[in-house]
């Protein structure tokens, strides 16, 4: 009985002892303790989104899984017509990333197969974000050199706004995933200059460019960045610089490109009619009084600085601003040495830029109403970078207290954004009222539940620019519509198919303006078809017996 005891007591000991290792074992890695509560943090949080109906409600993040939907099931067999369905103005990492996962039809059609992508994107900013302080912060000593990184990371890990928009099918989170890799990159070469690190650098920075615009700004400053910074004569810097600049060009060369093969406009990105322009001048009647903010960069910046405070917290904002000037005021003799941080303040500045030439529109007032606030959140990258280092002027026994202050003023500023219920978070009203809440939205929902109990019985004839969230709440299926990607789209001159049994018009919209200037076309579609279901500027027509 003894023996069984001693047993049973070695057998306790050793499981103890072999936790003890594993955790030590876990502890002495950080970056795998960083990726695991990331992703822990990132699933939890789309559960909780998900199962309350709000990660699929931004009507730009609804057309993000249907472009990628539309490259695999499209109707047209050929693989340049599946290929343009990518379309333009957006950028085309994002699309690319999701088609392995939109072919599912439950993920397309509830955009998981986007929230996915920016979980992931969530998990790897984490982790670079760690990476990128535990550099920043390298020369400090004591508990700061190893907090400091650990505060950094729990700032973007557990800011309300992050965690909303990583649960959804926007690009935001895509976006600050490659832009925090193409900075860390960049600096891990600046740190040890070979060609391998820099060719890496460069190529992680060509798919920040297929990402988001901004990081177009962000590639320009990076070649004279790698010029000046490279070590050596003229010849040497000339050469890095050269490396740098022609592979980051892929990119933004390529975008161009694939415009021009399908517009015939290199530039329709920029000038198009579903460009940022393009859709003001289709709704200056709606955004006229953005006008007031055009040629006036103090109010940009403002505007800007705004949109940061509502996704953030605006103390989070102050910490991160008081946090770059002391560390910049601590760090001036040394700071060229780690220029790439500084690239994530690029950004902001070319949002500033785009607000004062008229190319975007913000306003993040949630009580007048919600536009593009989400703009303000890749700047939390910067801001979360920068905050700590406000502590590095105390010294002594006062920095583990002001660590300590930190942490608590982050958690009380989080706790207030969310102190009204996760519903009334900036970035999910401004998705909820304009792509669930509207009065589009609520007569696209009419017509798609019209749809769903009335499906059609063959090809349907629908320009699904602004009526694509139809496709997916309907069941209807791209493979079987006749839409603006198509080949057969450009053969309507001729009549309306004999295999099209549904025609859906929105006033105004490109097919209903096509309908009423053909002769041909409106006189078919008023001796063949009937009237179904109007529901606002919304028209159903089905083919007569």
């Amino acid at each position: 009985m003894e023996d069984g005891n001693e047993l049973s007591r070695e057998t306790v000991v050793r499981s103890i002892f072999n936790q003890s290792r594993l955790i030590s074992s876990i502890a002495s890695r950080p970056v795998l303790v960083v990726a695991v509560i990331a992703a822990t943090i990132s699933l939890l949080s789309f559960l909780y989104f998900f199962s309350n109906g709000m990660t699929n409600v931004y009507g730009d993040g609804v057309a993000h899984v249907n472009i990628a939907r539309k490259v695999v099931d499209s109707p047209d067999s050929s693989l340049r017509q599946h290929y343009i369905q990518i379309g333009s103005p957006w950028l085309p990492l994002q699309t690319v990333l999701m088609l392995p996962l939109v072919a599912n039809d439950w993920m397309w059609r509830t955009g998981a197969s986007g929230s996915i992508i920016s979980m992931i994107s969530l998990v790897g900013a984490a982790i670079v974000l760690y990476l990128l302080a535990r550099g920043f912060y390298r020369s400090e000593e004591g508990i700061a050199k190893k907090a400091l990184p650990a505060v950094s990371v729990g700032i973007l890990l557990f800011n309300p706004s992050v965690l909303y928009l990583q649960s959804t099918p926007m690009s935001e989170l895509l976006f600050m995933a490659v832009l925090a890799a193409a900075v860390y990159t960049l600096q891990r070469w600046m740190d040890n200059q070979t060609l391998r690190r820099l060719v890496l650098a460069a190529l992680i920075m060509t798919l920040a460019t297929l990402a988001r615009y901004e990081a177009w700004a962000v590639a320009a400053l990076c070649v004279p960045i790698v010029t000046l910074t490279t070590i050596g004569d003229w010849s040497t810097k000339l050469k890095s610089g050269a490396i740098y600049s022609v592979l980051v060009a892929i990119g933004p060369i390529y975008w161009l490109w694939h415009n021009w093969l399908i517009y015939g406009n290199a530039f329709e990105f920029l000038t198009g009619p579903n460009s940022a322009r393009g859709l003001y001048l289709q709704n200056r009647a709606n955004l006229g009084w953005s006008a007031v903010f055009a040629g006036h960069p103090l109010l940009d910046a403002l505007t800007i600085a705004m949109a940061v405070a509502v996704c953030a917290g605006p103390f989070v904002l102050l910490l991160g601003t008081a946090g770059f000037v002391s560390s910049s005021l601590k760090k001036k003799r040394t700071m060229i040495l780690q220029w790439p941080h500084l690239l994530l303040i690029v950004p902001f500045l070319f949002h500033v830029f785009s607000l004062y030439r008229g190319e975007i529109q913000i306003f993040p007032l949630s009580a007048f109403g919600l536009l593009n606030v989400r703009y303000g959140l890749p700047h939390l990258l910067a801001v979360a970078l920068f905050a700590p280092a406000i502590v590095t002027l105390c010294k002594g026994k006062s920095i583990r207290w002001a660590i300590m202050g930190i942490c608590l003023i982050v958690a009380l500023q989080y706790g207030y954004l969310i102190s009204d219920g996760v519903r009334q978070l900036a970035v999910f009203q401004e998705g909820y009222r304009n792509g669930v809440n509207s009065k589009a939205a609520r007569e696209r929902a009419r017509v798609a539940s019209f749809l769903r109990d009335n499906p059609p019985t063959q090809m349907t004839l629908m320009h699904t620019g602004a009526l694509g969230p139809v496709v997916p709440q309907s069941g209807m299926r791209f493979s079987k519509i006749i839409h603006e990607g198509t080949a057969r789209w450009y053969q309507l001159d001729d009549g309306i198919p004999e295999d099209i049994s549904d025609v859906i018009l929105q006033q105004g919209d490109p097919l209903d303006t096509r309908l009423r200037v053909s002769t041909t076309l409106s006189g078919e579609l008023a001796s063949r078809f009937q009237e179904q279901l109007s529901v606002g500027n919304i028209r159903v027509l089905v083919r007569k017996n």
